[in-house]
């Protein structure tokens, strides 16, 4: 409010009349702009939630246990995700190793622990690790700016066991 008032007595100036009105429209498009693209940026921070989707498009089975771990569940993973009423999905803390094979999969940001026990790798989602700035691309005529991502959350699949005795 501060801020329109000023602007309103500086307006008033006829010397800067001009300047005043050039001034606040570039600082309005210029705000907007961030706006926008610190809404774009931010729309990287949801590895979790991007590989709840990505588990729903590439798994058809019915009965799916799915264990989705702390940090998947904190980037997205919530239960407007959760589509199927024939999957169970389970946010359990503080399990043990062994007590993973219950689940048939796994949304986890630690998947080496898992493939000892059982789980291969089906889907890798990226997410946000930064901004990097190219000097170069602005010179080819394109935006210097672009997120930088790295594999977050790995979809994992229990492997199916043989029963060698029978």
């Amino acid at each position: 409010m501060y801020a329109g008032i000023g602007v309103s007595k500086l307006y008033q100036v006829a010397r800067i009349r001009q300047l005043v009105a050039l001034t606040a429209t570039l600082a309005a498009a210029l705000s907007l702009v961030i706006a926008a693209t610190m809404t774009f940026i931010s729309s990287y921070n949801y590895p979790g939630g991007h590989a709840l989707a990505l588990l729903h498009a590439i798994e058809p089975s019915p009965n799916v246990s799915v264990h989705i771990d702390t940090f998947s569940a904190m980037t997205g993973v919530c239960r407007f995700g959760q589509l199927r009423a024939d999957w169970v999905y389970d946010k359990s803390e503080g399990l043990d190793l062994d007590q993973f094979g219950n689940f048939t999969h796994l949304l986890t940001s630690d998947p080496k622990s898992h493939m000892k026990h059982g789980f291969d790798i089906i889907g890798t989602q990226y997410g946000y690790s930064g901004i990097q700035l190219d000097y170069k691309q602005a010179l080819a005529g394109q935006l210097p700016i672009s997120v930088r991502q790295e594999p977050l959350v790995w979809i994992m699949r229990r492997v199916a066991t043989l029963d060698l005795n029978g």
